[in-house]
């Protein structure tokens, strides 16, 4: 029995991939600064649409700090300390398109219709499963990591010594990095992942007005961006 993924408010796993490799080219390749809001209010409606309203109001908040930053000509008078602080905000407004995008790809995608989506494109399975299992580890991973920041919080553990603070966090997370690690190639297993015969998928996935809109936005915001800066 199939489970059909067809929520008209929530674009496939793989237009949302699309759109994180072409916000990815405007790292490298700089669009209109109008273009940029554009693009940021695009990907916030879109959380604030799948019921992430928080994240859609902190993107554009955010979004507007990092855009008070000096550039790099404007800050080269600054003292060392406030220019490499500077500097480091820049670099987040750089990556700032790619990230939310990426964002929103993790939030509202599950490893179900992630499988299913690249499936429907013949994606092999060489690329399908390492993405798969990256997508079931890193949720995994902050779930254990907030757990040790609060047993450490718990035995009045702080700050206040980073470097051994960095050993309480460090050596547990790569321990249980580990475990998670096995515990996703056991299940992987179980479920015959080896097996070269055509997997039966619980979640069907497809192409709605949603992907023509969110993927026809951005592309026209990206090449006007282009277009437009030059």
């Amino acid at each position: 029995m199939w489970i059909v993924d067809n929520k008209k408010t929530n674009p496939n796993p793989i237009t949302k991939l699309i759109v994180v490799i072409l916000l990815g080219l405007t790292v490298v390749n700089t669009i209109n600064y109008y273009c940029e809001w554009g693009i940021v209010g695009i990907i916030s409606f879109m959380f604030i649409i799948n019921g992430y309203i928080k994240d859609g109001i902190k993107n554009v908040v955010l979004y507007f700090l990092l855009c008070l930053v000096p550039n790099f000509a404007q800050m080269s008078d600054f003292p060392f300390l406030i220019k490499f602080t500077l500097s480091f905000m820049y670099l987040m407004k750089m990556f700032y398109l790619p990230f939310i995008a990426g964002k929103l790809l993790i939030k509202t995608s599950d490893v179900g219709s992630i499988i299913s989506s690249m499936d429907y494109l013949k994606v092999p399975q060489e690329l399908s499963i390492p993405i798969a299992v990256m997508f079931r580890f890193f949720p995994s991973y902050k779930e254990e990591r907030n757990n040790i920041k609060n047993a450490m919080r718990i035995r009045g553990i702080s700050k206040k010594n980073p470097i051994k603070y960095l050993e309480y966090i460090t050596i547990p997370l790569l321990i249980i990095s580990s475990n998670i690690a096995d515990d996703i190639a056991k299940s992987a297993e179980t479920k015959c992942i080896g097996n070269p015969i055509k997997k039966t998928r619980y979640i069907k996935v497809g192409i709605q007005a949603i992907d023509f809109a969110y993927i026809i936005l951005i592309g026209v915001m990206v090449i006007g961006g282009w277009i437009c800066y030059k």
